[in-house]
């Protein structure tokens, strides 16, 4: 996708079809889901199969933040009528190019993004390995 890897994609499940079509893809969203999904993250099986833990866990969230509660006009949470919170997907934070940055400085949202990134990370490779049951396994 312009150019870069696509290891990840966080998606809402619309059914484009009718008929027959809307049937079959609903009949395969309940034989791997047991039912059909609002939204569904596909990941690269090759990335994940050898990235570090690290990698991976950075991957799922960043996937996991595209998805987000929505949000009225007044910027309030939105609900459904049965009071779950109401869902949508939302871009990514910061969209700019390295060039632009470097001659004409960063925008408040660049600038938000170096600020996160001059800070210590904080979940450590560490915290990871002892957070992940896959990983107590290998140490027990």
């Amino acid at each position: 996708k312009k150019g870069r890897s696509v290891l990840g994609q966080a998606e809402e499940v619309a059914m484009r079809a009718g008929g027959w079509q809307k049937a079959r893809m609903e009949q395969q969203m309940y034989e791997w889901f047991g039912r059909v999904p609002q939204f569904i993250i596909t990941l690269a099986a090759d990335y994940c199969s050898q990235c570090s833990d690290l990698e991976f866990c950075a991957l799922i969230e960043h996937e996991l933040y595209h998805i987000c509660q929505a949000t009225d006009e007044f910027g309030a949470p939105k609900f459904t009528q049965e009071g779950l919170p109401k869902l949508k997907l939302r871009g990514h934070d910061v969209e700019e190019f390295v060039g632009v940055v470097r001659r004409y400085g960063a925008s408040r949202d660049v600038q938000e993004m170096i600020d996160a990134a001059n800070q210590p990370a904080e979940v450590a490779h560490l915290d990871i390995a002892r957070a992940c049951g896959t990983c107590m396994l290998r140490l027990a």
